[in-house]
C-alpha cells in the first residue's frame, strides 16, 4: 500500500464488493486523494473512488507514453516535469486549484488538499529555486491571470519574490501547452527569465556501460560507495560549488531539502591513498520515483576534473537504478554546464525540453 500516495501513476485491482475476492475489476491512472477511507483516482473514464476494504492490490507504474519508442523517449513533458519535481520538494508545498481554494475552512479541506492537480507551489528556506517556485502542471480552473495573482499573493506571505518555472514541449522554445498562457503575462508584468535549464533523459543500462553494480562502474584507481546518507564533506563540496551571484539560503533548510526524498541515496567516488586515507572526488544524490531515476547534486572536484571521477559516478549511479529494475534516469543540466552536458550525452542521454525560472523583479 505504499504506493498510495498522490501523484503517482497505478494500477489498482479491487473487488466490486468488499469482502468479496471473485469478482474484480482493475483501474489504470493517477492517484489524485488519498484518506482513510479509501483514495481517488483519475482514470481515462474519469474519477474513481475506491474504498480501501476493496484495494487487493497496488502497482506503481511509469507515466503513459505519448508515442512509440524507448522507454526514456516517449514520456511528455509535463509527466517529466512531476518525476523531477517530486525528487526534490520542500516541506512547504501547496496545490493551486480551484477545488482547493474552494474548500479551504471546511472539514472536507484536509481531503482536498491532497488533490495533486493545477500549479504545484513550492517554498523553502534555502536557496534552490526548483524548491522556491511555482510548476505548472495541469489547469487551475482559475485562468491564467487569477491564476498567477494567486502565485504573487503565496509567494507574498512568505517574503519570496514569486517566480514560476515554464517548461517547453520538446527540446526547443515552444512552451508546452500547461504553461504556454503564462508567457504574455510574465512578461507584462516584469518577470525575467533565467538562463535555460535543460532535462535530459536515458537508459540505465546503457549509461551503466554493462557495469552490473556501482562498484564495478568505478575508473581506475577509485572506488565508489553507496550510502542512504551524505557526510558533512559532501555538503561542504555542495556549497563551495553555488553558483556566481546565488544567495546562500539557509545551510540547515539545504540540508532537510536534499534528505528530504527518503528512500534517496548518495553515489561518491573516492580516491584511495597508500597510506590507507581517502578523499571525495566526485558524488550525486540518486532518487527513484515513477519507476524513474532522478541524478541530482552532481559534483566534481575542481582540481581533479576531467579525470573520470564524475562519470564514474554517474555510471554507478545508473548501475545502481538497473539493477533495481529501474530502466530510465533523467537529470536538469543548466544549459551553460558544458562539462555535464557532454558527460551525460556520452552516457547516451538526450535533451527532451528545456525550461526557464521567471521570476518578478
Amino acid at each position: 500500500m505504499d504506493d498510495l500516495q498522490p501523484g503517482r501513476r497505478v494500477v489498482v485491482r479491487y473487488s466490486l464488493a468488499p469482502g468479496d475476492t471473485h469478482s474484480t475489476s482493475d483501474a489504470l491512472g493517477v492517484v489524485t486523494a488519498v484518506d482513510e477511507a479509501g483514495l481517488e483516482i483519475d482514470t481515462k473514464r474519469g474519477p474513481l473512488r475506491i474504498a480501501r476494504a476493496q484495494i487487493l492490490l497496488v502497482h506503481e507504474v511509469p507515466p503513459a507514453p505519448t508515442k512509440a519508442g524507448r522507454t526514456h523517449e516517449i514520456v511528455s513533458a509535463v509527466d517529466l516535469r512531476r518525476i523531477s519535481a517530486a525528487a526534490w520538494l520542500p516541506h512547504d508545498v501547496s496545490w493551486l486549484h480551484v477545488e482547493n481554494l474552494r474548500n479551504e475552512g471546511t472539514e472536507a479541506a484536509a481531503e482536498v488538499s491532497l488533490l495533486q492537480k493545477g500549479w504545484l507551489l513550492r517554498h523553502s528556506e534555502s536557496a534552490t529555486r526548483r524548491a522556491n517556485s511555482c510548476l505548472p502542471v495541469t489547469d487551475t480552473g482559475l485562468g491564467w491571470e487569477q491564476g498567477l495573482d494567486a502565485v504573487e499573493e503565496w509567494y507574498r506571505t512568505r517574503g519570496r519574490p514569486s517566480r514560476v518555472q515554464i517548461y517547453s514541449a520538446d527540446d526547443s522554445s515552444t512552451l508546452a501547452p500547461e504553461c504556454e498562457g503564462l508567457a504574455p503575462l510574465l512578461s507584462a508584468r516584469g518577470y525575467t527569465p533565467s538562463e535555460a535549464t535543460l532535462l535530459l533523459t536515458g537508459a540505465t543500462a546503457e549509461a551503466a556501460g554493462g557495469a552490473s553494480s556501482p562498484a564495478e562502474a568505478a575508473a581506475a584507481g577509485l572506488i565508489v560507495d553507496v550510502s542512504d546518507a551524505p557526510t558533512s564533506e559532501h555538503f561542504a563540496a555542495w556549497t563551495s560549488q553555488r553558483n556566481p551571484g546565488e544567495e546562500p539560503g539557509s545551510a540547515e533548510a539545504f540540508k532537510t531539502l536534499i534528505e528530504a526524498d527518503q528512500p534517496c541515496e548518495f553515489v561518491t567516488a573516492y580516491a584511495e591513498h597508500p597510506d590507507g586515507s581517502r578523499t571525495m572526488v566526485a558524488a550525486c544524490r540518486v532518487v527513484e520515483r515513477s519507476k524513474w531515476g532522478v541524478i541530482t547534486n552532481l559534483i566534481t572536484r575542481p582540481d581533479l576534473r576531467r579525470r573520470g571521477a564524475g562519470r564514474s559516478v554517474a555510471a554507478a549511479a545508473a548501475a545502481l537504478l538497473a539493477q533495481r529494475g529501474v530502466r530510465s534516469y533523467l537529470v536538469d543540466v543548466e544549459s551553460s554546464n558544458e562539462a555535464s552536458l557532454g558527460l551525460f550525452a556520452s552516457l547516451g542521454a538526450a535533451v527532451r525540453h528545456r525550461s526557464w525560472y521567471a521570476e518578478a523583479r
